[in-house]
């Protein structure tokens, strides 16, 4: 065969001529080394940011580049040369040649995926799955935990009104979180990831002796090793140690020069994060009205690799010791494929795309998918918050903010600041769906819903209705959007708007349900604290008389 004539071609050689030879299969047949810039990476930050250390960290750890300091103090982030580069005017900020990025979460995943591929293996969706789910939890689920706790200390926030409790609630959401993905070394088992370099800067920053006798918090045993752990295996932890009198250990120090150092945490007993294994059965655990569920159903159907089943939030399906274990944080979207499962629409998203959909998030392309998470976590931190106050309120989610019209405006700035810069294609990356078209369209759908103008007043400009009618057109299983056996985003906002029929204080006549506390009933029940009405009775949360009962 041609293989034994090239296994005698190649015994007939010279040792020396075989040893060169298959030195040089070898390199063909290896990946390309991570592309290096001309120019070194900037991460605009400062020292004692949690959030910007771990992107500086990484920076340096790859070689590709190190911090640029920004003087938030005298306000060089609100110069327009600054907001050239990121008009959200954050830090950390990236600039690599002429790529630009925001967002340390993104951030870390683009320097990863460029300069340091095996702190996000790509070719492993499961592994990068449980990576982006441990970031996005620790971002939604640990850190407003962390600020009123950590930051007062620093000085960046108030202090809590009650700091006991204070301290308390952050030490429960660590402990979440530790059980969760800390069954080894690291969030990976014993392999460093860009989910340690997330993490370590905060816990890092709580377990300083300053922070413990201001406090009142002492971080757990397991946290603090994790963090010994992670800075005996990456040298450019020293950043958070030393840098000119304000890295975090510096700058914390300076809070409360005479804090006695910490007694040595007890060992930690490590052992393997659970092995699992993906089916190509993609399960979307949620509810057809959620709009971050809605993406992640829209795209596993598109893939060909599932789709979404019904979560009964209001029975508390979603408290269930099954359910539990795969997400404790108890959420929708949870993703299940065979017996892998996580959280988080994002990360889910991300999952989807690597394994089933890679079009969507091409890795090859670090600047694509560095813009299409850019993208993501923006919508995420600076539009979402204002689609609370309009779409939620129209489906009843939420209660109508202290001033509609102010609420209306803040949307419509927030939404003109993101289409200007991700929307200058037809997509967020030109004329391609990417996973970052999956995660803005379901929420700029329910926002140009007729029943949100007739409730709210507001009216999304012509722009964003055009990018969801190319989504629509582009990806058919949008229909999702519309039709879900009653129950889908379109179908539910109507429904609302015909139940704006009023009696007495504003009862609902088809659900006798109060529009005063309609928001705090879809809480209640979707924590499992309340089961729905039946059609004969009504429920209220009105204090006082005159109530919306049908006899009232």
């Amino acid at each position: 065969t041609g293989d034994e004539e090239l296994k005698d071609l190649m015994l007939a050689l010279p040792e020396a001529e075989r040893n060169k030879l298959l030195s040089s299969i070898v390199k063909a047949k290896a990946p390309p080394p991570p592309k290096k810039s001309a120019e070194p990476v900037k991460v605009f930050a400062v020292p004692p940011s949690q959030n910007a250390v771990g992107p500086v960290m990484l920076a340096m750890d790859s070689g590709a580049g190190a911090m640029e300091f920004i003087d938030l103090q005298s306000g060089a982030q609100l110069k327009p040369e600054f907001l050239a580069l990121n008009p959200y005017h954050h830090v950390p900020t990236l600039q690599d040649g002429d790529f630009l990025m925001g967002e340390g979460t993104a951030i870390l995943r683009y320097l990863a995926i460029k300069f340091k591929p095996e702190y996000y293996p790509v070719s492993d969706p499961t592994t990068c799955g449980r990576i982006d789910y441990a970031m996005d939890t620790f971002s939604n689920e640990v850190y407003s935990k962390h600020t009123s706790v950590v930051y007062p200390v620093m000085g960046f926030s108030a202090p809590p009104e009650d700091k006991e409790a204070a301290a308390k609630a952050y030490g429960d959401a660590i402990d979440t979180w530790t059980k969760h993905f800390l069954q080894g070394k690291f969030v990976c088992g014993d392999k460093l990831s860009i989910a340690d370099f997330k993490v370590v800067p905060f816990f890092f920053a709580a377990m300083q002796p300053a922070c413990v006798k201001l406090s009142g918090f002492k971080p757990s045993d397991r946290t603090r090793v994790y963090v010994d752990d992670f800075c005996a295996a990456v040298a450019a932890c020293g950043f958070m140690k030393e840098s000119g009198g304000f890295a975090i250990a510096e700058f914390m120090a300076s809070k409360a020069p005479d804090a006695e150092k910490l007694d040595a945490p007890a060992a930690a007993t490590y052992g393997a994060p659970p092995e699992v294994k993906a089916e190509g059965k993609v399960k979307i655990l949620g509810m057809p009205p959620s709009q971050g569920v809605a993406g992640a159903a829209m795209l596993a159907m598109d893939a060909g690799a599932g789709e979404m089943e019904m979560c009964d939030l209001m029975s508390g399906a979603h408290k269930t010791p099954e359910f539990l274990a795969m997400n404790p944080w108890h959420h929708v979207p949870t993703l299940k494929d065979g017996t892998f499962a996580m959280g988080e629409s994002c990360a889910v998203l991300r999952y989807v795309a690597l394994k089933y959909k890679p079009e969507y998030y091409p890795v090859a392309d670090p600047a694509s998918c560095g813009k299409i998470d850019f993208a993501m976590d923006s919508f995420g931190s600076e539009v979402y918050k204002k689609h609370v106050d309009v779409v939620y309120v129209t489906m009843g989610f939420s209660g109508p903010p202290a001033d509609q019209d102010a609420a209306n405006k803040a949307y419509t700035e927030a939404l003109d600041v993101w289409a200007t810069l991700f929307l200058k294609g037809k997509f967020v990356t030109g004329d391609k769906v990417s996973i970052a078209d999956f995660k803005a369209v379901p929420f700029l759908f329910a926002a140009m819903q007729p029943g949100v103008e007739k409730k709210t007043g507001f009216k999304v400009a012509d722009r964003i209705k055009t990018y969801c009618e190319d989504f629509m057109a582009a990806v058919p299983s949008s229909t999702f959007l519309k039709e879900a056996g009653g129950f889908s985003i379109a179908e539910m906002i109507a429904k609302k708007a015909e139940e704006e029929l009023s009696c007495g204080q504003g009862m609902q006549q088809s659900r006798h349900e109060c529009l005063a506390c309609a928001g705090d009933i879809w809480r209640m029940r979707a924590l499992g604290q309340m089961t729905p009405p039946s059609m004969g009775a009504a429920t209220c949360l009105c204090a006082t008389p005159p109530n919306c009962h049908p006899s009232a």
